[in-house]
């Protein structure tokens, strides 16, 4: 096929193994948490569950903070001084992210060839603007990206407002564009909305992405060449149990997910990337 002059790129598990990094580093820093504290493991997993669900968010910044457990046993602590409490259980998640967190095979030198090409690529992602930028950023890929379509930002207050101020000043969000709650994946909207900011056709765009339900059901019903990211959907099933554990799906949620499987059983990708990014550039037509 003839090269696209858009693709549009998901992120979690089609750039990296978000499930392989995230869920050791939640495990880490939920272990610290325990020890440092003495508490229960099972109430505070219920509880950081709770917290996810309010924001709509399985990795809410600073989740552990806001937690009844936490809340009790630190009562009479400011939030700044909590968080330096709780300092082992925050060093625990970047330790483990450190050793966990890395690109997909391919990804690196396929974003390289793809640019080098023509092709204009954006990132879109339900993650929100923090997990998303950082994520890009340590990994050492954000300039790849024309735009980064991302989730809105929480609405919470960081532990230390001086380093949350700093820290959003690094973000360079004329590169950003943060989407509402709402606009979510598999609507058809979302992705025409992408191709009209981008100034390009859906008909000359095309999407990759791991998930079948939500980001091949996207692209089919906007129109526009779906890549099936195959190869980002193997996870360790003990790691996706741990993390629906503490997911952010309400049972609402989890009843639409089951009617977005069901109808995605009839939905047959454009392309299939079975065994890394290295087969997009195929279905590019740049191999």
């Amino acid at each position: 096929m003839r090269n696209k002059r858009l693709l549009v790129c998901d992120l979690d598990n089609t750039l990296y193994d978000w499930v392989g990094y995230f869920v050791p580093s939640f495990k880490a820093m939920v272990d610290a948490a325990v020890e440092t504290m003495g508490c229960d493991r099972e109430k505070l997993l219920d509880d950081l569950r709770t917290v996810h669900q309010k924001h709509h968010d399985s990795e809410h910044p600073f989740a552990l903070l806001e937690t009844a457990t936490v809340r009790e046993r630190y009562a009479d602590l400011s939030l700044r001084d909590t968080a330096k409490a709780l300092d082992p259980a925050f060093h625990a998640f970047n330790s483990m992210r450190k050793r966990t967190l890395q690109l997909n095979p391919g990804v690196r030198e396929g974003l390289a060839a793809i640019e080098k090409m023509g092709t204009a690529i954006v990132a879109h992602t339900e993650s929100k603007l923090y997990g998303a930028y950082d994520r890009l950023e340590r990994l050492k890929i954000l300039p790849r990206f024309r735009t980064i379509y991302c989730r809105e930002r929480s609405a919470s207050v960081h532990p230390d407002p001086d380093l949350s101020t700093a820290w959003l000043k690094r973000i360079p969000m004329q590169q950003i564009t943060e989407l509402a709650h709402d606009q979510a994946k598999p609507d058809p909207d979302v992705l025409l909305e992408i191709c009209f900011k981008e100034r390009v056709s859906p008909d000359d765009t095309a999407y990759v992405g791991d998930s079948v339900a939500r980001d091949m059901l996207m692209a089919k019903r906007a129109g526009v060449f779906s890549i099936w990211a195959e190869y980002g959907t193997h996870h360790d099933p003990r790691l996706y149990a741990d993390l629906v554990r503490v997911s952010h799906w309400t049972a609402d949620e989890v009843a639409r997910e089951k009617r977005l499987n069901v109808e995605a059983k009839s939905i047959r990708p454009d392309f299939v990337a079975s065994t890394s990014f290295d087969d997009v550039l195929a279905a590019l037509g740049l191999t």
